[in-house]
């Protein structure tokens, strides 16, 4: 999975002001063909193998279209879907579930990362999954793990510039304030990566997930500095990514709440 996502891991098109649709026919394709999709039954035994495998997209900061798949379609929040041309699913939450709708036309929106995200301007109910509660369940669970590996890549790769970026004389890893945000970041991402592979999943799961890799990124850009805001160093991809995907998590999470009261 991780040669795979290494693979067909595309370049940063996104550019301030743009609507980007990352989706990726050769991701979608090498992952029906090792299987992936075979772990998407929601069962409590392949849970864990989902969310690994999910990790190594996050490190990879892959499209998040076949994650959104597992769902059905992208969650609907404020109006905005990721992924959501015509003829594509979206999923409305509720409070025993989730129901679908497809997409019947729709207005691309500019937003902050390679999403596809379109505003809804008609939609047909199609009801509800026979297979809800068990894609709810596996889509809960591939998210976290892909936050998951969102995190875990900027840990590494913050300790990476630490040991090799040198400033008066040592190595940024001397500094004590650098070692001890290398250390919150290691453990928040040790964590997530761990709920992953137990197959964590559920709201409160989803939350931690969200909020936790933001900790991380906050973590990678004090460490990295000002470089770690231009487009052409990877740190921003992932800290957007982060942020956008977040955005859609939140707005879920407090959509079923919502509804169940």
């Amino acid at each position: 999975m991780r040669r795979l996502a290494t693979d067909v891991a595309g370049a940063d098109e996104w550019r301030p002001g743009s609507h980007v649709d990352d989706r990726s026919a050769s991701l979608s394709a090498g992952l029906r063909h090792l299987g992936g999709h075979d772990l998407t039954s929601g069962d409590e035994d392949t849970l864990p193998f989902l969310a690994t495998a999910a990790v190594e997209l996050g490190r990879a900061a892959t499209t998040v279209y076949d994650i959104v798949q597992v769902l059905g379609g992208s969650p609907l929040v404020g109006g905005l879907a990721m992924y959501a041309q015509p003829n594509q699913l979206i999923a409305l939450g509720n409070p025993g579930g989730y129901r679908v709708a497809a997409v019947l036309s729709s207005t691309p929106v500019v937003f902050a990362d390679s999403l596809g995200v379109h505003s809804m301007d008609a939609t047909e109910d199609e009801g509800t999954l026979t297979d809800g509660d068990k894609r709810l369940t596996a889509w809960e669970a591939a998210t976290v793990g892909y936050f998951a590996g969102l995190a875990s890549f900027v840990v590494d790769f913050a300790t990476e510039h630490a040991r090799s970026r040198e400033i008066f004389g040592a190595t940024l890893a001397h500094v004590d304030a650098v070692q001890q945000r290398l250390a919150d970041a290691a453990t928040t991402a040790d964590a997530l990566v761990l709920s992953a592979r137990e197959g964590a999943h559920g709201l409160p799961a989803l939350a931690h997930a969200a909020s936790s890799t933001w900790d991380v990124m906050l973590h990678g850009h004090l460490i990295f500095g000002a470089i770690g805001f231009t487009m052409e160093f990877p740190l921003q991809r992932y800290s957007r990514r982060t942020k956008a995907l977040g955005s859609f998590v939140d707005g879920w999470i407090d959509q079923r709440i919502g509804s169940a009261r």
